[in-house]
């Protein structure tokens, strides 16, 4: 009686693996979020607000609306003029503030240069979650070298990190072919005028590298970041974890290029953009879909199959799957772009099957 129970309980066992394994083929679920041309998810829960860039006028402005897309607001400020870029970078965790990149009201260069993600000529406010006050966080200087891209808090709100570019791209260089960055952490200090302490700047290898820091652990001192200081080619960069304490470095890939690395919100696991097994469609280049790892790099999982032929997932053509924003456990908001230069794209939906994760 005891072998035929084993054997019946091994059977079902190796049903429900199958079951699971039959699951996981995508193990996600995509849905559009319904706001058009919408780009640059950030959700935060205490304010129950997603904020994200949209174009008005000719320029990109930012607004905040609930997770169904309606009761949307812009975000405004007296200091900002109207016919300038205006794109969410980060939420307080707190639910207090935002911080948005908002284009200088003068400066020598074009609006194109500051294009949300190009981020020239801007600068970092902090704004009120009503929107009633702002404050300047970050500002850079007003040349073609410098521009501000990702940015992020720790999850307890008291350090804010950005990434900032310190040298104009070079086109003829793999290694600088978007710019030379640096990363910057420095303390948040909450007051009548919310402001920074020192900032600490990093700059992984030591020497000029592209790259972006995108998310900060819950241990708050672990920051996630893509960077081409190793391989010297921003079209095979890969993703590292860096403790700034110590300054001690982690690489996570090495295959194909990687970029946005994100980490859950439970901080076990890291989701992140690779163009790794992606297809590439006729007169297109390499798209990007998003993949899961493990903190420490291991048991790496394809997540979206948009750069796979006849996928569901799929309409035949180049998707970039870029920087998302965690709702649940299992479901975040992330952009998809649906061309290879600017911010043509739309934001989407992903919820996981949380039991196809670390099989």
């Amino acid at each position: 009686m005891r072998a035929v129970g084993t054997c019946a309980l091994l059977l079902v066992l190796q049903a429900a693996v199958l079951t699971a394994a039959a699951d996981c083929v995508p193990p996600t679920v995509l849905v559009d979020f319904p706001v058009e041309h919408a780009i640059g998810a950030k959700w935060n829960a205490p304010a129950s607000k997603i904020a994200y860039g949209r174009p008005l006028n000719g320029h990109y402005a930012t607004f905040v609306s609930d997770l169904s897309g309606a009761h949307e607001q812009r975000v405004r400020s007296s200091a900002w003029r109207d016919d300038r870029h205006q794109f969410p970078a980060t939420w307080h965790p707190s639910g207090r503030y935002l911080v948005v990149t908002v284009e200088k009201s003068e400066h020598p260069g074009s609006a194109v240069d500051a294009t949300p993600g190009y981020g020239g000529y801007s600068d970092y406010w902090i704004v009120s979650a009503d929107g009633s006050r702002s404050w300047k966080l970050v500002e850079i200087p007003s040349d073609r070298d410098h521009g501000i891209t990702h940015a992020a808090f720790s999850p307890d709100g008291t350090k804010f990190v950005w990434t900032e570019r310190i040298k104009a791209p070079n086109l003829m260089n793999a290694n600088l072919f978007t710019g030379a960055y640096e990363f910057n952490v420095a303390a948040f200090i909450d007051g009548a005028t919310p402001r920074l302490g020192p900032s600490q700047s990093i700059v992984p290898g030591g020497s000029e590298q592209g790259g972006e820091v995108e998310a900060m652990a819950d241990d708050d001192k672990t920051i996630a970041f893509w960077s081409t200081y190793r391989t010297r080619n921003v079209f095979s960069s890969r993703i590292y974890t860096m403790n700034i304490d110590t300054g001690e470095i982690t690489e996570l890939t090495t295959e194909s290029w990687s970029q946005a690395p994100t980490f859950t919100p439970d901080g076990s696991h890291i989701i992140y953009m690779t163009g790794a097994q992606a297809d590439i469609f006729p007169w297109s280049l390499r798209g990007a879909d998003w993949w899961i790892m493990r903190r420490d790099g291991s048991n790496k999982r394809r997540l979206t199959y948009m750069n796979k032929r006849g996928n569901v997932q799929s309409v035949g053509q180049f998707r970039l799957a870029g920087s998302l924003t965690f709702v649940s456990d299992s479901r975040f908001l992330g952009d998809v772009m649906t061309k290879p230069l600017g911010l043509t794209g739309k934001i989407v939906g992903v919820t996981m099957q949380m039991n196809c994760i670390d099989q």
